[in-house]
């Protein structure tokens, strides 16, 4: 562990990055062991550090012979400090893990490989970022630090030392503080004689080089007790070369089955062992001290060659469609036109390959692809896609929920992702083998009606709605021309008309006696009764239906119309002739009397040579017609000699 916290930042300059703690020798490639920096007195805080480590040649000044230990180094050089360092393998990844460092930045390869020691921040929703130029803090160097000497949180025993140690414990980033809390612990990183930690205080080169001396020791290991080992290899590779690396004690010697590791740089190694064959190989690495204690490690690597890189481009999971089509790309490191297999049918041979109208069963189906190339090598991709066929999409135009028609029409669409003619249905009756469908003239019963409509598809599937229809059967509209409240005459006619919805030839009855059976009716010479008469009208229709239309006439039978021609008041005749007219609305022959005596039964009258007598003469006229009514006219005549 001890080499892990060596600077190794021989890619730097002074010119570039001016901060940055460097590992660059002095003179020419010979490290000084006497180096003096000008701005740094044997009495500063951090002087024993700086200077063991720099005599060490892990770190450097400035070409000025300055050390600057107050300036600050930002967060992407503190992460090319831990890269090269530590040996970390430098990556160059297409997509970079921050949207603020990008490929084309210097720092790029660095923060990606420094990513797992150096985190960025991952706001909840939003992209991930590392704010490469911002000064590295206190609490991003201490983390570091814990990370990089294979520490996690499971190592911490007080997990109450920040809130015993330090005032401000609520400044340190919350998902950090058992990191922080480690490199307290260990004594890795200390605080201010405040009481505080200040988490987010700018790093300074002199705290770095403290940091890094504390580390240092801290993480020496007796040699009494074996070396130091640690061993990264791959468990699997399609590669013929795999790479061991590791961290060993310094001053060990490292093998890998037997061989010699000869490039051993304070304490990091990186080695490639060539494999032959495909197979499982075991690899034996072994550290050893000069006093002979020894380390072991074996590690087991799979070399397999990969197949074919197949991509599928996205299948839904469910569908409701019979047919889908399918694509995707293919490629091989060995093969420029390896095969495509879909469920063990070839669908192509290049790299791009496409089918179309795949026909799925009803439920899960399995799709298998298979990539094989040139050398037989195989990769299989597994895409389930459960089929769920719908049944046709139906749509009822507009129906009524009461009507007080007894048939109506029926209309309406279906579609059908999987058959063009969906068969419909209207309560079991077929109807249309189509699109669209319609239907006239159903007929309704009185009362709720129930019409069930079915679109059935060629895959057996039904769509169902159910309509409701009230049927109401009105009675007639029944309409009667005018008929007066009162009248003298003893007969009248009536008439009117009548429609019904239902039935073109209503019957209609007065007074329970049939008067019509179509749309106009009518009744001559209806005798009335003196007084009041009641009328009844009824309608009554095919299903039953009536609609009634009572009147009311009041007939009062007035005396006859009697008028007497002209009688003089006085006359010196002894006779005199009376005549005069009588009508009657209700008899054509009223009786007329003059003084009880009957003298006439028609519309004219007459009488002549009545004699008179002396004096006064009173001659009472009477009509009566054959209702018994009478109407009278009283004459006097003088008769003087």
């Amino acid at each position: 562990m001890l080499s892990l916290l060596l600077f190794q930042c021989s890619t730097f300059t002074a010119a570039a990055v001016d901060n940055v703690l460097q590992n660059q020798a002095v003179n020419g490639g010979v490290i000084n062991q006497n180096i003096v920096f000008v701005d740094l007195k044997t009495d500063h805080w951090a002087y024993e550090a700086i200077s063991d480590l720099s005599k060490k040649g892990y770190i450097n000044g400035y070409e000025d012979e300055t050390f600057k230990p107050d300036n600050s180094i930002t967060r992407e050089e503190f992460a090319k400090l831990i890269a090269t360092t530590f040996y970390l393998d430098i990556p160059s990844p297409k997509a970079p893990s921050y949207y603020d460092v990008q490929t084309d930045k210097w720092s790029y390869p660095y923060v990606e490989a420094a990513k797992d020691f150096l985190t960025g921040y991952y706001p909840p929703g939003g992209k991930a970022f590392f704010s490469p130029e911002i000064k590295a803090t206190r609490e991003d160097v201490a983390v570091a630090l814990v990370k990089t000497l294979g520490l996690t949180t499971n190592d911490l025993t007080n997990k109450n030392i920040l809130d015993r140690k330090f005032k401000d414990v609520s400044k340190v980033s919350y998902g950090i503080r058992d990191y922080v809390a480690i490199a307290t612990e260990r004594s890795l990183i200390s605080g201010y004689e405040d009481g505080t930690f200040r988490p987010d205080k700018p790093i300074t080169r002199a705290e770095i080089a403290t940091l890094l001396y504390r580390a240092i020791k801290t993480s020496a290991k007796d040699q009494g007790d074996g070396p130091l080992l640690k061993v990264s290899v791959p468990e699997k590779t399609s590669n013929s070369t795999v790479y061991i690396s590791g961290t060993v004690s310094n001053n060990a010697k490292v093998t890998i089955n037997g061989k010699d590791v000869t490039k051993i740089i304070d304490g990091q190694f990186k080695e490639g062992f060539k494999l032959e064959k495909e197979g499982s190989y075991e690899l034996t690495i072994i550290a050893t001290l000069s006093s002979g204690k020894t380390n072991t490690i074996v590690k087991k690597v799979t070399y397999e060659i990969e197949g074919p890189e197949l991509k599928i481009d996205d299948i839904p999971e469910t569908t409701s469609s019979q047919t889908i089509s399918i694509s995707g790309t293919v490629t091989d490191k060995n093969d420029s036109f390896p095969t495509v297999y879909l469920n063990d049918e070839k669908i192509h041979g290049s790299n791009y390959f496409s089918k179309s109208d795949i026909v799925l069963v009803e439920g899960e189906n399995i799709l298998v692809f298979k990539a094989k190339n040139s050398l037989d090598k195989v990769t299989t991709i597994t895409k389930k896609i459960t089929f769920t066929a719908g049944g046709p999409t139906l749509k009822i135009d507009e129906i009524p929920e009461t009507t007080n028609s007894q048939t109506i029409s029926i209309s309406g669409t279906v579609t059908d992702k999987n058959d063009s003619f969906p068969t419909v249905y209207l309560n079991d009756e077929k109807i249309g083998g189509s699109s669209y469908f319609s239907k006239s003239d159903i007929v309704l019963v009185e009362g709720e009606n129930i019409l069930v409509f079915k679109a059935k598809n060629n895959v057996d599937k039904v769509t169902t709605i159910t309509k409701k229809i009230t049927f109401t059967a009105g009675g007639p509209i029944l309409k009667v021309d005018d008929i007066p409240e009162t009248t003298n005459s003893q007969t009248i006619s009536i008439s009117g008309t009548v429609t019904d919805k239902n039935d073109s030839f209503p019957t209609v009855y007065l007074n329970d006696e049939k008067i019509g059976g179509s749309s106009y009716f009518s009744k001559r010479d209806i005798v009335l009764a003196e007084g009041e008469n009641i009328l009844i009208f009824k309608a009554k229709n095919s299903v039953g239906k009536v609609t009634t239309v009572t009147k009311r006439i009041t007939f009062t039978a007035g005396g006859p119309i009697l008028k007497v021609d002209y009688i003089p008041e006085k006359t010196s005749s002894s006779k005199i002739s009376v005549s005069g007219t009588v009508t009657d609305k209700n008899d054509s022959f009223p009786l007329v009397y003059l003084n009880d005596e009957k003298i006439g039964g028609s519309s004219y009258f007459s009488k002549y040579d009545i004699p008179l007598k002396a004096g006064e003469n009173t001659f009472v006229f009477k009509a009566v017609n054959n209702l018994g009514k009478s109407s009278t006219v009283t004459k006097s005549v003088y008769y003087q000699k």
